[in-house]
């Protein structure tokens, strides 16, 4: 009997190679959730949820290797891929990316700050905000922590936030304590890919377990020496909120560089509140320091730049190491 059941085995393993061998092979729409080495793990696109069996360990069709280059496929990535075979057959094309950490196709950056606990850092906010800019690449603030401050420091901070960016960021205060906030950013990310990034302890674990509703990551508090919160994030993770709504945690961060530009006329670019101004200066080398009839400075001085943002440029023009020296 044991030999019968073990023969029966074989060609039942046989036959199903052979069949497998004569049918067509199946492309999938998915995207690129986790890269680990050479594996590739696929998400079907059609999922309701992001469980284990809707994902696939794939490897990258050798025609769609550039060799040592990291960008072949990355996380975020929409592709196709044979479900028979596990091999991903094309990636389409990127609408944009963030280069650090690596993520493909993001709707907007949520830039999560702790209004206290840690304070608010203006010039990380700043520098996250320039290299966002950088890859075109929409930011919110997602203001967090609001139930530790008065209604009068929430106030205080939201005129100041507007008076130094105007309307150009979008702001959402939240807290995941008394849940303030949080159906309003529910909508907002609803159907889009989210990048949640900040400094340590602004509670970014903390909100994706709360939006996802499970705790899928583990928090950990403020360092009472430093005030500064310790990392729980070492690598990108997704998750989804609801089918298509992707969020992305991101390593936490207690410093951040800035980016890389060629030159110095690329870094007033990445100042929206500078564009429309930029043309009126006299001379199309400007670079809105010393030189006379300069556009920018007149609008400072008027109010419709405000001085904290032209402060933080000057600022990043002396630290940027450019590419070239104009």
């Amino acid at each position: 009997m044991l030999l019968y059941n073990s023969f029966n085995d074989v060609n039942f393993r046989l036959l199903s190679r052979f069949i497998l061998k004569f049918l067509p092979n199946i492309f999938i729409k998915g995207k690129v959730v986790r890269k680990i080495k050479g594996f590739y793990y696929v998400l079907d696109e059609n999922s309701k949820n992001l469980n284990e069996e809707n994902i696939y360990e794939c490897k990258l069709r050798g025609m769609l290797k550039v060799k040592n280059d990291k960008m072949n496929c990355i996380i975020g990535d929409s592709v196709e891929f044979d479900e028979k075979e596990k091999v991903i057959e094309k990636v389409e094309k990127r609408q944009n990316f963030l280069y650090r950490p690596l993520i493909a196709n993001i709707d907007f950056i949520g830039v999560l700050f702790a209004i206290k606990s840690p304070d608010f850092d203006f010039t990380n906010f700043q520098k996250m905000l320039l290299n966002a800019n950088s890859q075109n690449i929409p930011v919110v603030l997602i203001l967090s922590k609001i139930d530790l401050a008065s209604q009068e420091e929430l106030e205080e901070f939201l005129n100041k936030f507007k008076k130094i960016f105007k309307d150009v960021i979008s702001i959402f205060p939240i807290s995941t304590e008394t849940k303030t906030g949080l159906s309003e950013l529910k909508k907002y990310i609803n159907k889009k890919s989210v990048v949640i990034s900040g400094p340590s302890g602004a509670g970014k674990s903390t909100l994706i377990n709360t939006l996802i509703g499970e705790e899928v990551l583990t928090t950990n508090n403020i360092s009472g020496k430093t005030r500064k919160g310790r990392h729980t994030t070492i690598e990108s993770r997704f998750f989804m909120t609801a089918p298509r709504s992707y969020l992305i945690d991101t390593p936490g961060f207690s410093t951040l560089n800035f980016p890389k530009l060629k030159n110095k006329k690329e870094l007033e670019k990445l100042f929206p509140e500078f564009l429309e101004f930029i043309p009126n200066c006299k001379f199309r080398d400007c670079i809105h320091v010393n030189e006379p009839n300069c556009a920018i400075k007149e609008n400072v001085e008027n109010g419709n730049i405000s001085r904290e943002r032209y402060d933080f440029y000057l600022y990043s023009l002396e630290n940027i190491k450019f590419l070239k020296y104009t």
